[in-house]
Order: C-alpha cells, then structure tokens, then sequence
C-alpha cells in the first residue's frame, strides 16, 4: 500500500507528519513485536502495568484500597501472582462507581480527555474517559488491521451500520435511501496514510433489497456491516441468485462470527469475512489473523486474561472469561476488568507470531439457559444448523421459563416439515431434557440499542 504524503506536491518519497507519523512509528515498533516470544511481551506489558498501577493507587481511591487491601504494592515490580490478587473489576462496578473511577489527573503528555460508552448490549452500559493517547494506540491498532488484512486502500467499501457523527442532516436522510450517502474517502485514521478510494454509507435499518441496490450501484471492493446483517444479505443472494465478484472480503464488528457464517460468505460472496474483537471501553482486544481464522491478542495494547471459574488461568482448549487491562488508558484505569464475554484460547499460531491466539470468542457470559432444576449452563450458539436452513434469514433463541424455550425466526418462506425437524432436533440436543419447545415466526428481530442482534436471550430474572 502507497503512503500518503502529508507534504502538499510531493508524491514520492512520502513525508508524513502529524498523528501520521505517530501512527507509522508505532507500526514500526508492532512490526517487530509481533514476532516476540510469548515471554518477552509479558514483561513489556509488566513494565507497563507497573506505571499504569502506580498512577491508579495515586490517582484513583478506590484502586488503592483495592491494591492495599489485596497487600499489592503499586511500587513494586509486577509477577504473575501478585497481579492475580488484584480483585476483578466487573461491569456492573464500572456503573455503580461512576465517577469514582476516573483519575484526579492525568499526565499532561497523555492529552485532552473524551467520553466513550459501550453499546450496552449486556444491558449494563458503562461509561468512561480516555484520554488522546488512549484513542492513538485505538487508531494504530486499527492501521495495523489494514496492514495485516487490506489489499488496497484505493477501492470502493460499503458501510452499512448506523449514522455516524459529524454528518450534516441532509448526509444522514440519504444513508436511509437506497443509494447511501458517498463520501470521497473512508475517513481517518486510514487516509491519513493513504489516499483511500470512495466509502457508500447505508443505515442497517435501511430494507436488505436497498441495501442490495446500493451494493449493486457501487460494486464495493469490500463491505463493512454486522454480522446479523450479513446474514440477511447472503439469505438474500442466495435466493435472487445475486453475486458481487468485485467483493474481495466482508469485515463485521461487534457480534460474534461463527464457522457457518464464514462459509456462508465463501460460498455467496465467494470471500473471507475479516472480524476482530473491540469495545468503546478497552479498546482493540484481538484482531483476527492475515493467514488464519482466529484471533491474536493485541498485547501492545492490552493485558488480556481467560479464566476458569477458580480465577486460574486457561490452557489451550478451554473456554473462560475475559478480563482484559487498556495498558495505557490513565484516564479511567480499568484494572482486570471482566468485560462480559468468554472466549477460547488458541495454541501457538503457525503464522510465528508471538501474540496470544484466542480460538473464537464464545459470547457473552450472560449467554446461559437455566436448566429446570436451577442449575445455569452456557450457551454455545456458533454451531447451531440453524443457519444453514436456507428458509431463515435470521432467528434468536429465547427463554421464556425454566421449562419454555422459543426460536424466533424470520423466514424467506414457510418451513417444510424437515427443515422444522431440524430445528427441533437441534434445539433437544443443546437444551436436553426437561424443555418444551417453540417456533415464532416474526417479521423482525428486535435489536440491541447499539444495532446488535443477541442470538440467545433469557426473560428470566437475573437471580432465577
């Protein structure tokens, strides 16, 4: 990919300045840490624990009594086992603290403080400040997706998620029409540092055959959307017989992408799906291989950890939590925060880099059905052969009581007496015994307030 220069009238060689150059210097540095052992970038990330622990004991009340009550000093070199006394940090005490966890001050060379909120699809958004360095290491993770997954900067991409800021109101009635709104390039950080081609912006609410007319209107060399939405868009291809041979890969955010769907894409699209894990609060987690399907830990970015239910840390093969540190977030220092997800942690990966491999991230914790007996077991929707029924569009699997569970599902046509066996059977195997079951047929499925579709809901009270 050709650098942008930041110099008017001169091409070749380019000069970058600016946010540009700290970005370009910062890939230096991922270019050669990626490679590190697994041991090397640990103690790098201690080294910068170490300062961020120190700033949050000074700065932050609650984190040193936490730090002094779990007999941690903050002054101290970190070990394995003194960072694990270090109580867990949950969502739900990053809403109820508030403003209890924001830092007294903030190095002045970290920059201007914003706000950023998660999208809240627990349920239980949480609010926090970040400071300019913080949205930095943001930006050059993400420059380090480009480097690690695009092909070439200077195509056409299809957005299609909903209104961004900074668009005026007649920008934002036509991303509602199914010509989109297109705007001259894909924004920052990207054309900062090359000379991006055009972006068509289309709202998720947007009818998929709009959505279809746009893509058809454009031939986008890639396509940015939710995963639930390409769902919806490969459902439709499929059944139209509508191919898009400029698409070279789809790129999905938020929710989680199973196997099914990637070979869906391959099949229809006839291209890979590229996926990461982020949050507004942490930042970038994982990004997913150049050569392979699963995940690599950002640890440039994050101190991130799997855990067994004893608080032990995962080996490869096992699922458990996520709790994830932002190593240079001084704004707001979550310390071993436990996001809400689970994830699957990878053995090394044949690509050679040293950076964590996490297998596929599983879901949300709160992704458990309560058996009748009262015992909660999760659940682990990405297999489901649901989504192969060429007849659903899209569905959601609900439980209605402790002996009730639903699917409800948005069909293309009625299911035959196979297709509805299918599902039947499906639905015994995961759940067992002890069920009734349910088909819902709907028109829609009702979204999260941040666009997202959950794939198992539970109307049980929290403590059933």
């Amino acid at each position: 990919m050709q650098l942008r220069s930041s110099i008017d009238a001169m091409a070749w060689p380019a000069v970058v300045t600016g946010q540009a150059a700290e970005l370009m210097a910062l890939q230096r540095q991922f270019d050669a840490s990626q490679w590190w052992p697994a041991e090397q970038l640990r103690a790098q990330q201690f080294r910068q624990l170490r300062l961020l622990l120190a700033h949050a004991a000074a700065q932050v009340p609650f984190h040193a009594g936490r730090l002094r009550a779990a007999g941690v000093d903050p002054a101290a070199d970190i070990t394995e086992e003194s960072w694990s006394r270090i109580p867990i940090l949950t969502r739900r005490d990053v809403q109820s603290l508030g403003d209890a966890l924001h830092a007294g001050r903030t190095p002045p060379s970290h920059g201007p403080l914003t706000e950023a909120t998660s999208g809240g699809s627990s349920g239980v958004p949480v609010r926090v400040r970040k400071t300019a360095l913080a949205q930095l290491i943001w930006n050059a993770m993400h420059v380090r997706e480009e480097v690690w997954h695009r092909e070439d900067p200077t195509a056409m991409m299809a957005r299609i998620r909903r209104v961004p800021p900074g668009l005026n109101a007649e920008q934002s009635a036509a991303m509602f029409t199914a010509r989109g709104l297109i705007l001259p390039h894909w924004g920052q950080p990207t054309n900062l540092l090359w000379q991006t081609g055009p972006i068509a912006l289309q709202d998720d609410r947007v009818p998929i055959p709009d959505q279809i007319a746009l893509m058809q209107s454009v031939q986008p060399a890639y396509l940015y959307c939710f995963p639930a939405n390409l769902r919806l868009l490969l459902a439709h291809c499929r059944e139209t017989g509508t191919r898009f041979p400029t698409l070279r890969s789809v790129w999905t955010f938020s929710e989680t992408v199973d196997d099914t769907l990637r070979a869906m894409c391959r099949e229809i699209f006839g291209c890979r799906i590229v996926h990461n894990y982020t949050s507004a609060e942490a930042g970038y987690m994982a990004l997913q291989c150049p050569d392979h399907d699963h995940f690599h830990v950002q640890s440039e970015g994050v101190y991130l950890e799997v855990l067994r239910p004893d608080g032990t840390q995962c080996e490869p093969g096992e699922i458990g939590k996520v709790v994830v540190t932002p190593l240079h977030n001084f704004a707001t220092p979550l310390l071993r925060y436990e996001i809400g997800d689970e994830a699957e942690v990878g053995g090394p990966c044949a690509c050679g880099r040293g950076l964590a491999v996490l297998r596929r991230i599983v879901g949300r914790t709160y992704d458990y059905v309560t058996l009748p007996g009262g015992r909660r077991r999760r659940v682990d929707t990405g297999h489901y052969r649901i989504s192969e029924i060429p007849a659903v569009r899209e569905f959601q699997i609900a439980q209605r009581t402790r002996e009730r569970i639903e699917v409800r599902l948005v069909l293309a046509r009625s299911l035959t007496d196979t297709e509805i066996a299918t599902i039947h059977d499906v639905l015994e195997k995961e759940f067992g015994p002890g069920f009734t079951f349910g088909l819902i047929t709907q028109d829609h499925i009702a979204r999260t307030e941040a666009g997202k579709l959950r794939a198992f809901v539970s109307d049980l009270p929290a403590a059933d």
